[in-house]
């Protein structure tokens, strides 16, 4: 005797054998619509269209003694559905639910990686700058999925879930966060190729193709049918939903790929004191600050996270050499920069040629983990100097400071 399986809602009861199955068709506590499978038998199908149960639908014929007395007895050809029972998973609300979880939480998770990087390992966030954001996407969905995996758990649902009107019902006597927890790696893995684009375009067509048959998606075989039945209106906001975040997502990609490339790129800006032109890179953004004497220009990059003043004033006598002016810039600093090491002789390059100056390194008194490298010059009555500010000390910050330092100088006369 065949021991079957049936749905309420999110609900899975069973076993039961044919005959008590039979009687629940007849109660009407099971109709044609009522999801339904059987030992042996992996697909699950309404009861309706089962080949085991069609006969248990069969209308009872008219009774004689109503046809003799004319009484009109309507034949129905299928019950009504009953409140709460699943009529259908379709592909689609479940395609857009996911896609709307994705594109929701994944730019999240980079942004906070990104934040907590600035803060804690300025060198680990100069790394994922320099990352290919599609790739940065891919490497992201493991811990997607582990967010979503969590919030099925607490809450029941995500949300494009909760929008798409998507129910995943958790089977009887399952550890609840264990089976969330292994759905969405499998969902990953089998569903999404583990996102790369090519594989996944297969995945997701096959899991289209079973959940259209009637067939549970693979990650959701043995376990209790994914409801997926939105209303029209609802699907049409669900679209809406993911339309907003696929322009979003494209307008992120959009800003990591001109990141990508002020990092490799330059231009050119132009020092008002002597016309000269300075080729730096792209990523700095610069502006003059107000100033009581002589002029200063502050620069910042915020793919490398560097800040950089170049700055220019008119000594009151000739005679002044780089020694006295790198002392009293150190006092001025004082508050705000706390030198380190003693001021070290460097050649450096003007529009006239090598010229000697002068160069210390140190530390913002505001925030310890910014280095702060000041380096000056002196030609006649005009004194230079710039001061870069850098928090991580990789390669790629001390080649672009060696570029903006000598740029900058190379504008003066």
């Amino acid at each position: 005797m065949a021991v079957w399986y049936y749905l309420t809602g999110p609900d899975q009861h069973g076993p039961v054998d044919d005959d008590d199955l039979r009687a629940l068709v007849r109660d009407g506590r099971i109709t044609q619509e009522t999801i339904v499978w059987r030992e042996g038998l992996e697909e699950r199908q309404a009861a309706g269209s089962h080949p085991d149960l069609v006969d248990a639908f069969v209308p009872p014929p008219i009774s004689a003694t109503a046809a003799e007395a004319d009484v009109a007895e309507p034949i129905v050809d299928e019950p009504a559905v009953q409140p709460g029972l699943i009529r259908n998973s379709r592909p689609w609300p479940r395609f857009w639910a996911r896609l709307i979880d994705n594109f929701l939480f994944t730019p999240l998770l980079g942004f906070g990686i990104g934040l907590l990087a600035v803060i804690y390992a300025p060198n680990i966030y100069l790394q994922i700058v320099s990352i290919n954001g599609v790739l940065f996407g891919l490497m992201l969905l493991p811990l997607v999925a582990l967010v979503l995996a969590l919030s099925m758990t607490i809450t029941g649902t995500t949300p494009g879930k909760a929008i798409a009107g998507v129910r995943v019902p958790v089977p009887a006597g399952r550890n609840r966060a264990l089976f969330f927890l292994v759905r969405e790696f499998k969902v990953w893995v089998i569903g999404l190729g583990l996102g790369i684009p090519i594989i996944a375009l297969f995945t997701q067509i096959r899991q289209h193709r079973r959940v259209s048959l009637g067939q549970p998606a693979s990650y959701d075989s043995g376990n209790p049918v994914v409801v997926a039945d939105p209303s029209q209106f609802r699907f049409g906001v669900t679209l809406v939903v993911a339309a907003a975040l696929l322009i979003g997502s494209f307008a992120l990609q959009a800003e990591e790929r001109a990141m990508e490339s002020n990092l490799k790129t330059t231009q050119g800006w132009s020092n008002p004191m002597t016309q000269r032109v300075a080729t730096i890179g792209r990523s700095w953004k610069p502006e003059e600050l107000e100033t009581n004497s002589g002029r200063i220009f502050y620069f910042v990059s915020d793919e490398l996270l560097s800040e950089a003043l170049f700055g220019h004033e008119q000594l009151p006598s000739d005679g002044i050499g780089a020694d006295l002016y790198a002392e009293a810039l150190e006092k001025v600093l004082r508050e705000e920069v706390d030198i380190t090491t003693g001021w070290q002789p460097v050649t450096i390059f003007d529009m006239a040629g090598l010229q000697a100056g002068l160069r210390a390194t140190g530390k913002a008194v505001s925030a310890e983990d910014t280095s702060v490298e000041v380096t000056v010059a002196v030609s006649g009555r005009d004194a230079w100097r710039t001061l870069v500010y850098t928090r991580g000390n990789s390669a790629e910050q001390e080649a672009e400071k060696r570029r903006f330092v000598d740029a900058m100088f190379a504008t003066t006369k």
